[in-house]
C-alpha cells in the first residue's frame, strides 16, 4: 500500500505541463482585475498569468507582447473559453520573434509587475499592467483543443481491422 501511494504521487507530479521554472507557489494567484484597480500596490510582485497574444512590438532594445488575459487551469493553461478581464503586457530585453509569437496563440508567462503602459485603442486610452518577463510558455494547438484521453478510437465491439478495406476479414471470403 505504501509503494502504491508513493508511485501515485510520483505519477501525479509528472502531470503538470508547465516548465519547472514556472511551477510552484512563489507566484501570486491574484487575477488581473484585482491588480488593475491599484497597479502601484502590486509593483515588484511576481505573477503567473496567461492568455492569447494580441500583438508583438519589437523595438531596438526590447520586445513587448500584449496579451488578452484568461484565467489559468490547474496545469497552467489559459482557459480561453472563460471570460477575459482585459489586457496586460509583457516586456523582455530579448527579441521575441512575431513569427513564433503569433497573434491568437495561447501562452503562459511569469514575471514581475514593473509598472503600467498607456495604450490608445480608438478614442479610448487604457492603462495596462506591465510584467517584466522571466519565463514564457507557448501552448501547442493540440494541447489546447483536446486535453482528454480516449482509449478507444474505434467502437469497443469491433476491432480496427474490420474498418480497413484491404485488410478486412470479409475480403478473404
Amino acid at each position: 500500500m505504501k509503494w502504491f501511494l508513493i508511485s501515485l504521487l510520483l505519477f501525479l507530479s509528472g502531470c503538470s505541463s508547465l516548465p519547472k521554472t514556472m511551477q510552484g507557489n512563489s507566484y501570486s494567484s491574484l487575477n488581473l482585475a484585482a491588480v488593475k484597480t491599484n497597479i502601484a500596490r502590486y509593483k515588484n510582485s511576481s505573477f503567473r498569468w496567461g492568455g492569447t497574444i494580441i500583438s508583438v512590438i519589437n523595438e531596438k532594445d526590447s520586445s513587448q507582447i500584449q496579451i488578452l488575459f484568461h484565467p489559468l487551469s490547474s496545469s497552467g493553461r489559459p482557459l480561453t473559453d472563460k471570460k477575459t478581464e482585459g489586457r496586460f503586457a509583457i516586456t523582455s530585453p530579448l527579441f521575441l520573434d512575431p513569427a513564433i509569437y503569433k497573434q491568437g496563440m495561447s501562452i503562459t508567462v511569469t514575471g514581475v509587475l514593473s509598472g503600467e503602459v498607456k495604450q490608445q485603442i480608438g478614442e479610448k486610452t487604457l492603462t495596462i499592467p506591465l510584467l517584466s518577463m522571466e519565463n514564457i510558455h507557448i501552448w501547442k494547438k493540440s494541447q489546447l483543443e483536446n486535453d482528454r484521453f480516449y482509449p478507444y478510437s474505434y467502437p469497443i465491439c469491433y476491432p480496427p481491422y474490420f474498418y480497413h478495406r484491404f485488410n478486412s476479414f470479409y475480403n478473404y471470403y
